[in-house]
């Protein structure tokens, strides 16, 4: 683990608030990155509370344990996917948490260390894996995926040229391999020229390769399924999209949960950072939170 790296967590204050509802009780921070959300729980419940950190990624955990050893015994960390939340849960002879946060996408780490492939500003390899122990990575996708593949998977993430820039990497590729983010990115620029526009014409398709890499998906799904049963009567599960087909995801699974009649929603609309807190973090402009409770 090399350099200094940090990362603020989004809509700090709000998810606290809305999370936590006894202050002496067992909360899991699904994806705990460098430990900010979890920090704050701890500085907020008592000392019978316990707060368990998961994250995928050993580095992060590492990290993360690190942060966490002032609190000593309050505070556990574990790597693990938060996919098989229920297993981990079992583990740690847990039958039932008060509540359990779920802050997806990807930590400042990962954007800002050039290695590990996520950023269009650094160059890197096509990596984008969460955990390295992953086998797929974005390079097997850019340079082994067929084309019809790696087109209806940037168009499902929203890119309106997906056949101009799957159709390039198809070309690019039949010569020589790409390896870098950074051939990446400059192929796209040529294929969808950046005329000043908010984003760069190569964000969605790093989001659907870091996307289909890490499984996001499926693991959002899995994971509030696997979690459900674990969270005791009054308990809250929060969620922190960071794009609209995550927060798609969580707003008709939150809706099938409250038509079961076991869940009530806690938000009718998300959370979103207020202006004070874009500014200081514009990484936070696109996230939004949403709560539930278990009936």
């Amino acid at each position: 683990m090399d350099g200094n790296y940090t990362h603020l967590p989004v809509l700090l204050e709000e998810t606290t608030q809305l999370l936590i509802t006894d202050k002496s009780g067992i909360y899991i921070d699904a994806t705990l990155g460098l430990g900010g959300h979890a920090i704050k729980m701890l500085a907020i419940l008592d000392d019978k509370a316990k707060v368990i950190g998961v994250d995928w990624d050993p580095e992060m955990a590492a990290l993360a344990a690190k942060n966490l050893e002032p609190y000593g015994t309050r505070a556990k960390v574990i790597q693990g996917n938060f996919a098989n939340i229920d297993e981990i849960l079992k583990r740690e002879d847990l039958a039932g948490v008060t509540g359990i946060l779920f802050d997806l996408g990807i930590s400042s780490l990962h954007f800002d260390k050039p290695s590990r492939g996520f950023s269009l500003k650094h160059e890197g390899p096509l990596d984008m894996r969460i955990n390295p122990g992953n086998p797929l990575t974005a390079y097997s996708i850019i340079n082994h995926w067929p084309y019809e593949q790696i087109e209806h998977l940037i168009r499902v993430c929203g890119e309106r040229h997906s056949n101009k820039i799957a159709r390039a990497i198809v070309d690019k590729r039949s010569a020589k391999p790409m390896e870098t983010t950074a051939e990446l990115r400059d192929l796209i620029e040529r294929v969808v020229p950046f005329r000043g526009e908010k984003i760069h014409p190569a964000t969605k398709t790093f989001l659907a390769l870091r996307v289909a890499v890490n499984y996001e998906f499926d693991n959002l799904t899995r994971g509030i399924q696997k979690a459900m049963p674990f969270l005791t009567k009054g308990a809250r599960m929060g969620i922190i999209t960071f794009h609209s087909l995550e927060d798609r995801i969580v707003k008709e699974t939150f809706k099938i949960m409250a038509d079961m009649g076991e869940w009530k929603m806690v938000t009718r609309k998300p959370i979103i950072p207020s202006e004070a807190e874009v500014t200081l973090n514009k990484r936070a402009r696109s996230a939004k939170l949403r709560v539930i409770e278990k009936a």
